[in-house]
């Protein structure tokens, strides 16, 4: 560019070239932005789509009497320090107002406590019905096998 802008009327040239095409850019990117916006929702739609069917794939546990069975499963081997399942009979529920809960500690050492019936688990991972964002407690595992 400097070469050229020394050599005289060929730098007027180049300007305009340099111009003109500055322009030119300008119009292809106006024109291009519908293509580039209809491409992105499309993606957009597509991805959603994904997650949506991925919804409705998960393996949910949501009933609260198959959760408690799950969790009275768990409890038999878990470490009391990182889950203790407090569980109260339907009869004592009814005389007393008390209802079944686990115990959960938390990064600082203390221990938060969930009632079941607010609980469920998704993919083997326990969780607790919250209003805004549901809190996520752990993975669990274990299988109910059916006695003979």
């Amino acid at each position: 560019m400097l070469g050229s802008t020394l050599a005289g009327a060929s730098g007027a040239g180049t300007i305009g070239i340099i111009g003109g095409s500055g322009f030119a850019a300008s119009v292809l990117v106006v024109l291009t932005a519908p293509i580039t916006l209809l491409i992105a929702a499309g993606t957009t739609i597509t991805v959603g789509g994904l997650e949506a069917g991925c919804y409705f794939v998960d393996e949910r546990i949501t009933e609260e009497e198959d959760v408690h069975a799950i969790l009275r499963q768990v409890a038999v081997t878990a470490n009391a320090d990182y889950f203790k399942l407090f569980d109260v009979s339907n009869e004592d529920a009814a005389r007393t107002g008390t209802v079944s809960r686990v115990r959960i500690p938390e990064k600082d050492g203390d221990y938060q406590f969930y009632e079941v019936k607010n609980l469920y688990i998704v993919n083997g991972e326990l969780l607790h019905r919250d209003r805004f964002f549901n809190t996520s407690l752990g993975n669990i595992a274990a299988a109910l096998v059916a006695q003979p």
